[in-house]
C-alpha cells in the first residue's frame, strides 16, 4: 500500500469528499480499520481542516466542499460550531482588553460558562467515551455481522452456523471480487488481533466462524477447541465444531467416517445444552442422513420440523425427509449418474434438474456435473465416442440451465 495515501494532501482531499476512486477509498478505509497511527493522522488532519474553515483560509472551492460534508457528519459540525464559538469568544475578550490575548485555557474557561454549550460538550463527550467502550469490546461483533451479511445470498457451507440466517447453499464458483478479498482480509486481521489481545472463548470461536466460512476446516477445529478450553459449556460452539467436521469429512476420504462421527457427536452435545437449538438440531439430522441412520435421521428431521415449520431451513428440512424417505440418500453416485441420464435421455428436463440441484453444491463424487466431466474424460481415452458425446451435450445442457436459471456460468463448457 503505497505511501500516498497517508499524505496529507491525500487525507485532506478523503476529508474533503473529493476521492472518488473506489480503489483507493477502500484502501483508505481498510487503513482506517487497521492502523492506529494513520487514524490519529486523519484526526489531527481534520482538526486542522476545521480551524482553517474557522479562520477563513479556505478558498471558495474548499469552502463549498467543506460545507457539503458536514450534512452527514454531526460530529464534524458540532467540533466547527465548537471551534468557532471558542474563537468568538476569544475575539470578544481580546476587544475588550489590548493589553494581551486571552490564553486558550481562559477562553475554554469562559466557554463552559454558557449552559448550552457546556450540556452540548457533555453529550458528546459521553457519546464519545460510549462509543470507544463499545467498539472496544463489540468489535468482534461487528466483524461477524459484516461476514454473515457478507453470505446473505448464498451459505458457504451445508451445515447451519450458527447465528447464521437462512441462505440457499452457494455453487461453485470463480474467485471473489478484490472488494469481498478485501473485507475477508480486514475482518480476519480484527479477529486474529482479539484472539491476541484478548483470549477467550468468544474471540477464539469468532475466529474458528470465520475459518469454516472460508472452508478452512481445521483451522477451523483448533480454534473452536481453544474456545472450549475456556468454556465447553456453550451450545453454540459445539454445533460450530460440528459443522467443521462435517464439512470436512467431505475433503477426507480415509478418515470420512470419523469425522462424521465427531461431527454427531459435538452435535448431540449442542442438543443436550440447548434442546431448542434449531442449527444443532438442522445438523444433527443432516449427519446421521449422512451416516446412513435412515431412522434416527427421520426421527430429527421430524423433531426438527416440530420446533420449525415455516422457514426456509424447513423447507430445506422436509426436501431431506423427502429424499431419506424415498430411499434416494442410499443411492451410490453411479445410480445417481445414472438416474439423471435417465431423465436426460427421455427429455424429463424438470427431473434433470432436480438431480442436478441436489447435487451440485456437495463438492464431491455425486455431483452430477464432476460425474460427466469423468465420465466425458474416460470415455474419450477408451474410444468410446457415443458416451463422450452424449456426456458432453449433457454437460452443455446443464452450463445453458444454470446460466440461465441463476446466471451462473461456471457450469457452462
Amino acid at each position: 500500500m503505497g505511501e500516498s495515501l497517508k499524505s496529507e494532501r491525500m487525507i485532506r482531499e478523503y476529508l474533503l469528499g473529493r476521492v472518488s476512486d473506489e480503489t483507493t477509498l477502500t484502501q483508505i478505509e481498510e487503513l482506517l480499520f487497521s492502523d492506529e497511527e494513520f487514524c490519529s493522522q486523519v484526526a489531527m488532519v481534520e482538526d486542522s481542516l476545521i480551524n482553517d474553515y474557522v479562520l477563513g483560509s479556505f478558498n471558495a472551492a474548499d469552502i463549498e466542499t467543506f460545507r457539503a460534508t458536514l450534512a452527514g457528519n454531526p460530529d464534524r459540525a458540532f467540533k466547527v460550531e465548537l471551534t468557532q464559538a471558542l474563537r468568538e469568544k476569544a475575539v470578544a475578550r481580546n476587544l475588550q482588553t489590548s493589553a494581551e490575548k486571552p490564553t486558550f485555557f481562559a477562553a475554554l474557561s469562559a466557554f463552559f460558562h454558557q449552559p448550552k454549550y457546556v450540556g452540548a460538550f457533555a453529550v458528546v463527550l459521553l457519546a464519545m467515551l460510549a462509543g470507544i467502550v463499545y467498539f472496544s469490546r463489540n468489535r468482534g461483533s461487528n466483524d461477524l455481522a459484516e461476514l454473515r451479511s457478507m453470505y446473505s445470498q448464498s451459505r458457504p457451507n451445508e451445515s447451519r452456523i450458527s447465528q447464521f440466517d437462512y441462505a440457499p447453499l452457494s455453487q461453485l464458483r470463480g474467485q471473489q471480487d478484490s472488494k469481498d478479498q478485501s473485507r475477508l482480509r480486514r475482518i480476519e486481521n480484527n479477529l486474529l488481533e482479539a484472539t491476541e489481545k484478548k483470549p477467550g472463548a468468544e474471540t477464539f470461536h469468532a475466529l474458528g466462524v470465520f475459518n469454516l466460512t472460508q472452508q478452512k476446516f481445521p483451522d477451523a477445529i483448533g480454534n473452536f477447541e481453544k474456545a472450549l478450553t475456556f468454556n465447553d459449556k456453550i451450545a453454540k460452539l459445539h454445533n460450530d465444531l460440528g459443522a467443521a467436521h462435517f464439512e470436512l469429512a467431505k475433503t477426507v476420504k480415509d478418515k470420512r467416517f470419523e469425522e462424521l462421527s465427531r461431527s454427531l457427536e459435538e452435535f448431540t452435545k449442542a442438543t443436550e445444552l440447548d434442546s431448542n437449538l434449531l442449527e444443532a438440531l438442522f445438523n444433527k439430522a443432516l449427519v446421521q442422513q449422512q451416516l446412513r441412520l435412515p431412522q434416527q435421521a427421520r426421527e430429527s428431521w421430524l423433531l426438527y420440523l416440530q420446533k420449525d415449520a415455516s422457514s426456509p431451513w424447513a423447507e430445506e428440512a422436509r426436501k431431506n425427509l423427502t429424499k431419506l424417505e424415498s430411499g434416494q440418500v442410499s443411492k451410490n453416485d453411479d445410480q445417481i449418474l445414472e438416474d439423471f441420464l435417465n431423465a436426460y435421455r427421455n427429455r424429463d428436463e424438470t427431473r434433470a434438474q432436480e438431480i442436478h440441484n441436489e447435487t451440485k453444491g456437495l463438492l464431491r463424487g455425486s455431483a452430477v456435473a464432476l460425474q460427466l466431466s469423468r465420465k466425458y474424460l474416460l470415455s474419450r481415452q477408451g474410444g468410446d465416442k457415443t458416451a463422450a458425446k452424449e456426456s458432453l451435450e449433457a454437460l452443455t445442457w446443464l452450463g445453458r440451465y444454470e446460466r440461465e436459471r441463476h446466471g451462473e456460468f461456471f457450469f457452462l463448457s
